[in-house]
C-alpha cells in the first residue's frame, strides 16, 4: 500500500546499516521506528507509519543461517576470478530484491554467499580443463528453492556459462509458472516469440544497461524447433540462453536432437549450466514404471555428455532421489552419470519459512494454532476408496474448513490485503472422477454461505438469524476467538472476502491457476485436486489447506504440504485439517529428513564426500522404507543395508497377545534375574553390564510387529544383524537399564522394587499394540541420557546446539557403549479410542525394549533378505499410491 515510502526507507536504511546487514549483524534496536518517524511521510498519519514500521521489521529482522556443503576435489576459482566478472544479471537482481523489499535484507545476503559457494562448485566456464561437474542442492518445501537457483542463474551467466537448461517439473502449467518467474528475474521480459513489442519487466528499471538473454522457449511454448520455434543456433547470439522444458521424454528427445546439430557451429564449445528442478521427481516413489524416469534421466545424460565442460545441478527438498536409492548396488549409484559426486550443498530456511519444524515438530511455534487433527471423513470420504465411487456428501470438518477460509479472507480484507492471492486447498482423493464430485459438492456450499452473507452480514447482529450465519460465527469463535479480532468487526467485510471466491479442479483435466492474470485483484480459490496439487506447484497466499489422503511413502507426504513456504502478516491464521495418522507420519518424516541434513553438517566437518552422504541416504530409516516398499510390487529378495550409528532403536509395536506378552515379560524378567547384582541405582533407574551376546539372545526371544527396524524378515531382524555384525568389538559390552519412575507405588520385577511407569495413549490395530498410538514412541524423553557422565553430557548439549544432532540422538553419539532399555510399565488405551479396532489383551505389567546405540567406525553391511509375508504386507503401506494424473501425465509423454 506503501511501495514508494517503503522504496524510500529500504534504501536509508542500506546506506546506513547496509555493513552490518551484508555481515549478518541486526539492526539497532529501535533504529527502523527512529528512521520512519524522522522521514518526510509524517502526513500519512499515525496507523499509516505504524504500518510501514511493521512491514520494515518484517524485513530487515528475519535472518537465516548459511547451509553447510560436502565436496570432492573441488578447486576454489570464484574468488580469484571475481574481480574479472561483470555481474551485470546478478547486480540487477539483487538491486531489485533489495530495493523492492521482496527478500529481507538478511535473507538476500545469505543467498548472495550460498548461491556463490554453489557457483564455485559448479567450475570455472571459461576454463577448458574443468570437464563435467555433478552436484546437487536440497532445499525444503515451498522454501525458496526457485529464488535461489534464479539467482544461481543470473550468476553463472555472468560468469561465462553460455547454454543454460532448467528443467522445471513434469507439467504444463509448473513449466510456464516457472517461466514466469525466470522472465521476471533473468529474462527482463514478457519471453513470447514474434511479438510485434516487447513488454519489459520491473526489473529493467534496477540497470542503467539494457541487455536481454536468447530464450529458447515461452511462457506457452515448450521448447520446439523449427514453427514457432527457434531458429538460429547455439553460437549464434551474444548474450547466454536459456531453456525451460518440462522433464517429458519427447520433448527432451527434440532438444537433444537440436543441440546434435549444433556441433557444426561450434555449439558444443559453449559450457553448459542445467539444473534439474525437484530432481527427485524421476524417483521410484512417484512413477509406477521406473523404465520410463530411466528414459528421461537417459535424455538427461545424453544432452550433458555432448558438451565437453558441462555442469549439472539437481534441487529438491526430498533428497530420497533414484540417484541414491534406486540403483541395486552402492557401485551403481556412484557411477550413475547424475549422481552429486562433486558436491552437495544444503540450504537453511530463513527464520520467517513456516516449514515442518514449526509446524509438525513437539515444540514448533505454529503446531498448535495452525493444526487440527479431523476424524469424521471416515464415512463420506474414506481414505481408501474407488474411482466410482459416490460422494453423498461432505464432511463437517470439511464444511468448517471451508467457512474458515472464507473468514480468512475477511481477515485479509480487513488487513488492507483483500486483493493479494488467497488459496485454499482440499486434497483428498487421487480420481480426478471423485475430485469433480467434491468440486460440485463445495461449490453448491460456497454458494449457500456467499448468499447468506450478501442477504445478512450488512444487517445489525442482532438482527441476523440465518443457520448459515451461525455456523459461520461458530466455527470463527472456534478458531479465532483469542486472536484479538471481533465477529462484529469482520461482519462488515465479509461480503467483500467471499464473492470473489472460485472453486477449480487442478488436475491434468485442466484447472490452471492463472494468478498471472489476476495481479492486480488477486485470485482467490479453492483448488481442489491430487498429484497437480502435490509438486512444485505454489498456491499463492494458501491460509486453509484439507488433507485426506493414504500416502505414506515419505516424499510423496512432503510434497503434498503446498501449506509450507512464508505467510509473513497471516500466518497465526493459516488452518492445516488433517487425520491423525498423516500428522504422525509427517512427524516422522519431519525427523528423518532432519537428520540427512545434519548428516551433511557432521560430513562437511569431518571432511567426508558425497559418496558418504549417498550411502548415509541409501541407509536411512525413511530410504529403507521407501525403496523395499517400492520393490514389493516386483521381488521377493531386498538388500539392504541399515544403519543405527547414534541412534535411538524403540520397541514401541508389539502383539496384542497375552501368551506372547507373558512370555517375553518372562524372558526380560529372567535375564535381569541372571545379571546379578545391578553396578548402579540411580534416581529413576537400575543399571547392569552385560556382554552383547547376552541382549542378543533376549532380542531374539522378543517379537515386534509393524517394526522396520526389529520385524523379522526372514529368520532375523536389520537391527539383529546389525548387532551380530560387531558384537565381537564395538558392541561387545553394553549397559542394561531398567528405567522407572523416581516415586510412586513400588511392584517387584526381576527381584527388584521398581516404581512402575504408566503408558495410557496405546492403540490396537490389526492385532497389534502400539505403545502411544501412531508415535512410535516408548521411553521418557531424557531415558537416553541414562549413565552419561557430566563431560558426556556437555559434549551431547554442545552436539544439539550446533545442530549437528537432535537431542536424543546427540546423547546417543556421545556414548562410549550401547545401552538396552527394559521397558516394564502399566498400559491403556486413549480415551477416545477413534485408532483403535480391539481391546488391549495384554496382562500389565508390559515389557518392552529399546537400545541406544553409539557412534559406530564400522560401514554397515549390505545383505540380501527373502522377505516374508508379514514383512511384505507391512512395507506395502508405504507404497505410493497412483493418481489419475500419474496415467495422464505417461500418456502425454507418448503423445509428445
Amino acid at each position: 500500500m506503501f511501495d514508494s515510502e517503503l522504496a524510500y526507507f529500504r534504501s536509508m536504511i542500506t546506506r546506513d546499516y547496509g555493513e552490518d546487514i551484508a555481515q549478518g549483524n541486526g539492526l539497532p534496536e529501535g533504529a527502523i521506528s527512529k528512521i520512519v518517524r524522522c522521514g518526510p511521510f509524517q502526513h500519512l498519519g499515525e496507523p499509516a507509519i505504524n504500518a510501514i514500521i511493521r512491514e520494515l521489521e518484517s524485513s530487515f529482522t528475519v535472518t537465516q543461517k548459511r547451509g553447510a556443503v560436502i565436496t570432492k576435489d573441488h578447486r576454489p576459482w570464484l574468488a580469484a576470478k571475481r574481480p574479472q566478472i561483470d555481474f551485470y544479471y546478478w547486480n540487477r537482481l539483487r538491486k531489485y530484491y533489495l530495493e523492492t523489499g521482496t527478500l529481507p535484507s538478511h535473507v538476500l545476503a545469505t543467498l548472495d554467499s550460498d548461491t556463490d559457494e554453489i557457483l564455485d562448485q559448479c567450475g570455472n566456464p571459461r576454463d577448458e580443463n574443468y570437464g563435467a561437474v555433478r552436484g546437487m542442492v536440497m532445499g525444503n518445501v515451498q522454501s525458496g528453492k526457485t529464488t535461489n537457483y534464479s539467482a544461481l542463474i543470473c550468476k553463472a551467466a555472468d560468469a561465462g556459462y553460455r547454454v543454460i537448461i532448467l528443467l522445471a517439473g513434469i507439467t504444463n502449467s509448473l513449466r510456464s509458472q516457472t517461466q514466469e518467474r525466470l522472465d521476471e528475474t533473468f529474462i527482463g521480459k514478457v519471453s513470447m516469440f514474434g511479438a510485434v513489442a516487447q513488454q519489459s519487466l520491473p526489473i529493467q528499471n534496477y540497470a542503467a544497461t539494457r541487455r536481454i538473454p536468447s530464450y529458447g522457449t515461452t511462457r506457452v511454448a515448450d521448447f520446439s524447433s523449427g514453427k514457432d520455434g527457434i531458429y538460429f543456433g547455439l553460437s549464434g547470439h551474444q548474450e547466454p540462453m536459456i531453456f525451460i522444458t518440462k522433464k517429458n521424454k519427447g520433448i527432451l528427445e527434440r532438444l537433444a536432437l537440436w543441440i546434435e546439430k549444433q556441433g557444426e557451429t561450434g555449439g558444443y564449445d559453449l559450457p553448459l549450466l542445467l539444473i534439474d528442478d525437484e530432481a527427485d521427481n524421476a524417483s521410484i516413489n512417484t512413477a509406477s514404471d521406473p523404465k520410463r524416469t530411466t528414459a528421461i534421466n537417459g535424455v538427461i545424460r545424453q544432452i550433458l555428455s555432448r558438451f565437453p565442460r558441462s555442469s549439472y545441478v539437481g534441487y529438491t527438498a526430498t533428497p530420497f532421489a533414484n540417484i541414491f536409492i534406486d540403483p541395486e548396488t552402492t557401485e551403481e549409484m556412484e557411477t550413475d552419470d547424475l549422481f552429486p559426486g562433486n558436491f552437495i550443498k544444503a540450504l537453511d530456511p530463513p527464520t520467517n519459512y513456516a516449514g515442518s519444524r514449526r509446524i509438525f515438530r513437539e515444540g514448533g511455534d505454529l503446531r498448535e494454532g495452525m493444526v487440527r487433527i479431523i476424524d469424521d471423513y471416515r464415512l463420506l470420504l474414506p481414505l481408501k476408496h474407488k474411482s466410482g465411487d459416490t460422494v453423498a456428501d461432505i464432511p463437517d470438518s470439511l464444511r468448517h474448513a471451508i467457512r474458515v477460509f472464507c473468514i480468512t479472507r475477511a481477515i485479509r480484507v480487513l488487513q488492507g490485503k483483500g486483493k493479494a492471492h488467497c488459496s485454499m486447498m482440499i486434497n483428498v482423493s487421487r480420481f480426478n472422477a471423485i475430485q469433480d464430485q467434491i468440486l460440485g459438492q463445495v461449490y453448491e456450499y460456497l454458494a449457500e454461505i456467499k448468499d447468506a452473507i450478501a442477504v445478512h452480514a450488512s444487517l445489525p447482529p442482532d438482527e441476523i438469524s440465518d443457520d448459515v450465519m451461525d455456523d459461520l460465527e461458530a466455527s470463527f469463535t472456534k478458531e479465532f476467538d483469542d486472536s484479538g479480532l471481533d465477529w462484529h468487526g469482520l461482519l462488515g467485510v465479509l461480503n467483500e472476502g467471499v464473492q470473489s471466491i472460485e472453486v477449480r479442479t487442478v488436475n491434468m483435466r485442466g484447472g490452471k491457476l492463472d494468478y498471472s492474470l489476476h495481479k492486480f485483484d488477486g485470485l482467490h480459490v479453492i483448488a481442489i485436486g491430487g498429484l497437480a496439487l502435490s509438486r512444485g506447484l505454489t498456491l499463492e497466499g494458501l491460509t486453509v489447506s484439507y488433507l485426506l489422503r493414504n500416502a505414506t511413502a515419505s516424499d510423496t507426504l512432503m510434497q503434498m504440504a503446498r501449506w509450507f513456504g512464508y505467510r509473513t502478516g497471516y500466518e497465526e491464521y493459516c488452518r492445516l485439517y488433517l487425520p491423525q495418522m498423516s500428522f504422525d507420519h509427517y512427524e516422522f518424516v519431519d525427523e528423518a529428513t532432519e537428520e540427512l541434513r545434519s548428516e551433511i553438517k557432521r560430513m562437511q566437518a569431518a571432511r567426508r564426500t558425497p559418496r558418504d552422504f549417498g550411502l548415509k541416504v541409501r541407509q536411512s530409516p525413511l530410504a529403507i522404507r521407501v525403496t523395499a516398499a517400492n520393490k514389493m510390487r516386483t521381488a521377493e529378495k531386498l538388500k539392504i543395508a541399515q544403519d543405527y550409528s547414534a541412534r535411538h532403536i524403540e520397541g514401541f509395536a508389539l502383539p496384542n497377545d497375552p501368551v506372547i506378552g507373558n512370555n517375553q515379560r518372562n524372558a526380560a524378567d529372567k535375564f535381569l534375574s541372571a545379571l546379578g547384582d545391578p553396578t548402579e541405582k540411580g534416581k529413576g533407574f537400575i543399571r547392569w553390564s552385560a556382554s552383547g551376546r547376552d541382549v542378543l539372545k533376549l532380542l531374539r526371544e522378543f517379537r515386534f510387529v509393524d517394526h522396520p527396524d526389529l520385524s523379522v524378515i526372514s529368520d532375523t531382524s536389520l537391527f539383529e544383524d546389525y548387532v551380530q555384525d560387531r558384537v565381537t568389538d564395538e558392541l561387545a559390552e553394553w549397559d542394561v537399564v531398567l528405567p522407572m519412575r523416581q516415586s510412586g507405588d513400588s511392584v517387584q520385577f526381576a527381584g527388584q522394587d521398581i516404581n512402575l511407569r504408566s503408558r495410557d495413549q496405546g492403540t490396537v490395530q490389526r492385532g497389534t499394540y502400539r505403545v502411544y498410538g501412531s508415535k512410535n514412541r516408548v521411553a521418557d524423553p531424557g531415558d537416553a541420557q541414562i549413565g552419561l557422565s557430566d563431560a558426556q553430557k556437555v559434549a551431547a548439549e554442545a552436539a544439539y546446539q550446533a545442530e549437528i544432532y537432535k537431542k536424543e540422538r546427540a546423547a546417543c553419539s556421545v556414548r562410549e557403549r550401547p545401552m538396552m532399555l527394559v521397558h516394564v510399565f502399566g498400559a491403556k488405551l486413549r480415551d477416545d479410542r477413534v485408532d483403535c479396532d480391539d481391546e488391549l489383551k495384554l496382562d500389565t505389567p508390559i515389557v518392552t525394549l529399546s537400545f541406544c546405540m553409539p557412534e559406530t567406525g564400522k560401514p554397515a553391511k549390505e545383505r540380501t533378505y527373502q522377505v516374508n509375508a508379514v514383512y511384505r504386507q507391512q512395507l506395502e503401506l508405504y507404497v505410493a499410491e497412483e493418481d489419475d494424473d500419474s496415467q495422464a501425465m505417461m500418456e502425454a509423454q507418448d503423445a509428445e
